[in-house]
C-alpha cells in the first residue's frame, strides 16, 4: 500500500454502512415502540399500506445518508501515522499512531464476506475499537494496513526484514473443547438478557394462542399438576440454554489458533484467528499487555476447564459477551493454562500455591450477608405487616456461614520475584496475574475493625482496572505495598540514570 494517497471504500462498504445503520435503529428503537403494542396499533390504525410506505421512506434516507457517509470517508498510510477522515455534516480527522496501537482487529463478518471485505479497526490505549474502523475494505488491504502498522510499530525498514519474523504456534483448539466451553460459560445469558425487553410481549402473545389452541390429552394433563408442568418448563429452559451456549461458543470460536509473532518483548506479538461464519482475526501486542486473567466458572471448576483474558490499558469490556472486543483465549484446561502463562509472561511463577487472607474476612462477610437478608425482611415484613416474615431470617444464618466460608475460601494470593497472583471469586475463581511495576498506583485502607484486628485491604491500580486483596494481615500489606512502590520506581531511577550519564 503506497504511504501518502487517500484511499477509498469498495462500493460493498455501502451496502453494509446502510445494513449496519438500520440494524443500530431497530435495536434501539424497537423494544419502544412495539414493546408495549404501539407498533402494531399504530399498523392497524393508517392501514399496511401506508406503514409499508413509511418504512420505504425510512429505507430511503438511510440508504441517502448512508451513501454520504460513504462517499465522505478516507484513509491512507502516512510514516507511521493511520489517518481517517469520515462524518456525515461535519468532516473529522482520525491520527493514530503506530507506536499507540496496542490490538489490531479484523473481522469478517458473514455479511461482508459475501463481498469479499472486512472490517479493519485499532485498539488504543484509553479509546474505543469503533472510533478508528474502517468499515469494509478488502482482505489484501487490510494485510496491506496491519503489515504497514507493524513495520513502523518495529522500526523495522524494508520488507525483506519483515519477513525474518518467526511465527510460532501456541494453541489449537478442537470443537470438543470448545462444547466443554460453551458448557462451563453460559453465553445465552448474555442472549437472554438482551432479549429482556421483549419477554413480557412474548408471554402475552403466548398466553393468548394456548388458551385458544387445542393442547394434546397428555399435554393437558401435565397442564393439570402445576408443579410437574413448572419443572419440565424449568428443564426445558435450561437445556435450551445450554444448547444455545455451546452454539455460541462453537460459533464464535471454531478453528481458534494461537500464534507469536517475534522475539523481543517489545516486537513479542499474538495472533488468535477464530470463527465459523464470521471469522475474527486479533493482534495483541506483547508491550501493552497488563494483566493476564485466569478465569473459572463453576462448571469450569466441576469440568476442569478455564479461559485466559490478556488485559491491556483500558481493557475494561466483559468476556461475557463472545462479541466484546476482547483478547480471550477459551476452552483450556488448567495444564493448557499453565503451559500458556510462560508465553505470555516469560519469568512469571507458574501455579504456585496461594495464602488465603486473614480469617477475619469470613467473620466480616458473614456479618454482613447476615444483616443485609435481616434488614430486607425487616422491611418485607413492615411492608405486610406481619411479623412471621422474621422467622424466614433463621435459615439465612447457616446459609450465609457457607456463603461467607467460600468466599474466604476463593480469596488468596502469592507474590514472589516482582510478581503478584491475585485471586477473588466465590463459587467460580478469577486469578490475575501481572509483574507489579505495571501498577500506577497503590494504596491500603484500614476501617476502625481492621485497625484493632491488625488487618489492612490493599488496592492495586493498574492501566486495565484495580485488583484489591481484602484483609491482608497489617505485616504483608505493608510488606507489599513497599515492594511495589520498589518496583515502580526501578525503572525511573534507571532512566534518570541514564540521563545523567556523559555522551
Amino acid at each position: 500500500m503506497s504511504d501518502g494517497s487517500w484511499q477509498n471504500l469498495p462500493l460493498g462498504a455501502l451496502v453494509y454502512m446502510f445494513l449496519r445503520g438500520a440494524t443500530r435503529l431497530l435495536r434501539e428503537n424497537l423494544p419502544l415502540v412495539f414493546g408495549a403494542g404501539a407498533g402494531v396499533a399504530l399498523f392497524e390504525g393508517i392501514g399496511w399500506t401506508e406503514a409499508m410506505a413509511v418504512v420505504l421512506g425510512l429505507a430511503a434516507i438511510g440508504l441517502l445518508l448512508a451513501l454520504l457517509h460513504y462517499r465522505r470517508f478516507r484513509f491512507r498510510i502516512d510514516g507511521d501515522l493511520l489517518l481517517v477522515r469520515k462524518g456525515l455534516w461535519e468532516q473529522s480527522e482520525l491520527k493514530v499512531r503506530s507506536a499507540q496501537i496496542q490490538r489490531v482487529i479484523v473481522d469478517a463478518p458473514w455479511h461482508l464476506r459475501l463481498f469479499n471485505l472486512v472490517r479493519f479497526s485499532v485498539d488504543t490505549p484509553g479509546g474505543a475499537a469503533t472510533e478508528v474502523e474502517l468499515p469494509g475494505i478488502r482482505p489484501a488491504t487490510a494485510d496491506a494496513l496491519r503489515s504497514a502498522l507493524e513495520r513502523q510499530d518495529d522500526g523495522v525498514v524494508g520488507d525483506a526484514a519483515l519477513g525474518e519474523a518467526t511465527s510460532e504456534p501456541l494453541l489449537r483448539v478442537s470443537t470438543g473443547a470448545l462444547v466443554l466451553h460453551g458448557l462451563a460459560n453460559n453465553y445465552a445469558l448474555v442472549m437472554l438478557a438482551a432479549m429482556t425487553p421483549f419477554l413480557n410481549r412474548l408471554a402475552r402473545a403466548a398466553e393468548e394462542r394456548l388458551e385458544a389452541l387445542t393442547l394434546p390429552e397428555g399435554l393437558t394433563v401435565l397442564f393439570d399438576h402445576p408443579l410437574i408442568a413448572a419443572t419440565v418448563l424449568l428443564v426445558a429452559l435450561a437445556l435450551m440454554l445450554v444448547a444455545a451456549s455451546i452454539a455460541i461458543a462453537v460459533l464464535r470460536f471454531h478453528g481458534f489458533t494461537l500464534e507469536q509473532q517475534g522475539g523481543s518483548t517489545r516486537q513479542r506479538k499474538y495472533h488468535q484467528t477464530s470463527g465459523l461464519f464470521s471469522r475474527r482475526e486479533q493482534i495483541l501486542s506483547a508491550s501493552r499487555l497488563q494483566v493476564v486473567e485466569e478465569v473459572q466458572t463453576l462448571v469450569g471448576r466441576l469440568l476442569g476447564r478455564c479461559h485466559l483474558l490478556c488485559r491491556q490499558i483500558g481493557s475494561i469490556q466483559s468476556e461475557r459477551d463472545p462479541g466484546a472486543q476482547i483478547f480471550l483465549i477459551p476452552a483450556l484446561d488448567r495444564a493448557q493454562a499453565a503451559a500458556l502463562l510462560p508465553a505470555f509472561w516469560p519469568a512469571v511463577p507458574v501455579r504456585p500455591t496461594l495464602a488465603r487472607v486473614h480469617r477475619h474476612y469470613r467473620r466480616i462477610t458473614w456479618i454482613r450477608f447476615t444483616a443485609t437478608t435481616c434488614g430486607f425482611l425487616t422491611f418485607a415484613a413492615w411492608q405486610v405487616a406481619d411479623l412471621r416474615v422474621l422467622l424466614l431470617a433463621l435459615p439465612t444464618l447457616p446459609l450465609a456461614a457457607i456463603f461467607a466460608h467460600l468466599r474466604w475460601l476463593a480469596v488468596g494470593w502469592y507474590d514472589a520475584d516482582g510478581w503478584l497472583h491475585a485471586r477473588n471469586g466465590l463459587i467460580g475463581h478469577r486469578t490475575s496475574i501481572f509483574p507489579m511495576q505495571h501498577v500506577q498506583k497503590a494504596g491500603i485502607r484500614q476501617t476502625w475493625f481492621q485497625r484493632r484486628r491488625g488487618v489492612a485491604d490493599l488496592t492495586l491500580t493498574l492501566a486495565s482496572g484495580p485488583v484489591t486483596l481484602p484483609y491482608l494481615a497489617e505485616g504483608d500489606a505493608f510488606r507489599l505495598l513497599e515492594e511495589v512502590l520498589t518496583r515502580i520506581e526501578e525503572p525511573l531511577r534507571e532512566e534518570g540514570t541514564a540521563t545523567l550519564l556523559p555522551s
